[in-house]
């Protein structure tokens, strides 16, 4: 799909653009979820599938100086873009970036006080992710903190849209994701069994919901704009009704008609699954 924003991975919705923008609106919620893991100064921390490095800065900030933060990718151009970040002076403590893979983690074992992962549990099977879990796990040292952020889009809307719509939409991608075993992005509110699954102890769960009025700025229209064309060839792909799939696409054919619209708002639900490895 030409709008699917997928970077050489294969990973839709994952490239550098997309990020930046969603990032850009949901940052106030977003850096809440990062503080609530209770990341510490002096910390060695993770960023575990670090996309384009929203999230490095206010880490590195958390740490401190004294402290040092590991980010590593599966896409060569997001790590680029986190070096941009890093050259830029956006970090106040010491980063150590890599290419990799979140199923294979090359470092050693207990190096991290804390290990966050946001937004990659969805891309990924239940085979997969508890594999993930217990590669967290050994890296992050007794004690120590692993904190995984995802998307619930049960909760997703764009109104006035029909949340019907967005509904229905979900159903039929969940229905295909059984097909593969991908947990896909309505999986942040289900993640606990894998924490247990890898023995941590003391699981917490809290969730966040975005939700921006009209006005609709320009950067947010941008990203909508991108989202409902994305929709629109996802839901005619996966067999979505007729009339649904002609609702969507008339949105992102003209996207400024619902961005004016005095009611709209956009709506999504997140949710951060923290564990502790057992000292």
């Amino acid at each position: 799909m030409s709008d699917a924003r997928m970077t050489s991975t294969g990973h839709a919705v994952s490239d550098a653009p997309w990020l930046d923008l969603h990032f850009q609106i949901a940052r106030a919620e977003y850096e809440e979820a990062l503080r609530f893991v209770g990341i510490e100064p002096g910390w060695n921390v993770l960023d575990a599938g670090c996309g384009s490095g929203g999230y490095i800065p206010l880490l590195c900030e958390l740490v401190g100086p004294a402290g040092q933060v590991a980010a590593l990718d599966l896409a060569p151009e997001n790590v680029t873009q986190v070096e941009r970040i890093i050259q830029d002076g956006h970090c106040a403590a010491p980063v150590n970036l890599r290419v990799g893979s979140v199923l294979d983690l090359p470092f050693a074992d207990a190096t991290f006080d804390c290990v966050w992962c946001a937004n990659v549990a969805q891309y990924l099977t239940d085979v997969e992710f508890t594999r993930v879990m217990g590669e967290f796990r050994r890296v992050t040292k007794p004690g120590g903190i692993v904190a995984v952020k995802d998307s619930d889009g049960t909760l997703l809307q764009l109104l006035p849209l029909d949340p019907a719509i967005w509904a229905r939409h979900v159903a039929v991608r969940r229905a295909k994701a059984a097909e593969t075993g991908v947990l896909g992005a309505w999986c942040g509110s289900s993640l606990a069994r894998f924490f247990r699954q890898a023995g941590l102890i003391d699981i917490v769960r809290k969730g966040w919901l975005v939700e921006r009025w009209a006005p609709v700025p320009a950067y947010a229209r941008q990203f909508h704009t991108m989202g409902l064309r994305y929709h629109a060839k996802l839901a005619a792909e996966n067999g979505l009704s007729r009339s649904d799939c002609e609702a969507l696409a008339a949105a992102a054919e003209d996207p400024d008609h619902l961005f004016d619209d005095p009611d709209f708002c956009f709506r999504e639900y997140f949710v951060v699954t923290l564990g502790r490895v057992p000292a």
